[in-house]
């Protein structure tokens, strides 16, 4: 019975020992959208346009500071970025947020930073991990935001 008992142990270590190996040098992709929040809502209206050329980063740190990781990309036409993160970063404190906007909506925002968990061990099994929306805001305010907010009864009746 203990031979059986150890054979299982055995299996269940050589398991476990391919599993964190599976994920070692094994990339996570972080994506997300940069807008410009022209009405000032704190969220995309149907008026808020992608900011194509933004920058984004991702920086994970160690407990003490010390920066483990940084990697920085621009946005596509879309607004879009999918920014490439190598290994796990189970201990690490990661973020993605906005570095920079090539238009004049560049304000950054409240909604222009947030944390990214970069483990597999915390039960997702895809190596996306979805950040944002994140924004700027111009200084100036889109003519249609009054009727946009509106159609949201931002600035509606009590009903």
């Amino acid at each position: 019975m203990a031979k059986i008992s150890a054979f299982f142990v055995l299996i269940a270590l050589l398991a476990l020992l391919g599993v964190a190996n599976a994920h070692a040098g094994h990339n996570f992709y972080v994506t997300g959208k940069v807008y410009c929040d022209n009405c000032a809502a704190g969220y995309p209206t149907r008026i808020s346009p992608p900011i194509p050329g933004a920058t984004v980063a991702v920086e994970c740190k160690d407990r003490a500071g010390k920066r483990l990781f940084y990697n920085e990309q621009s946005t596509d036409n879309n607004g879009l970025f999918n920014i490439a993160v190598q290994g796990e970063h189970e201990h690490d404190a990661c973020e993605a947020f906005t570095v920079s906007s090539p238009t004049s909506c560049n304000i950054p925002t409240d909604s222009s930073r947030g944390p990214v968990f970069l483990t597999h061990n915390n039960g997702i099994n895809s190596d996306e991990r979805k950040t944002g929306p994140f924004a700027y805001r111009s200084t100036t305010t889109h003519s249609a935001c009054q009727a946009v907010m509106a159609e949201y009864n931002i600035y509606g009746d009590s009903d």
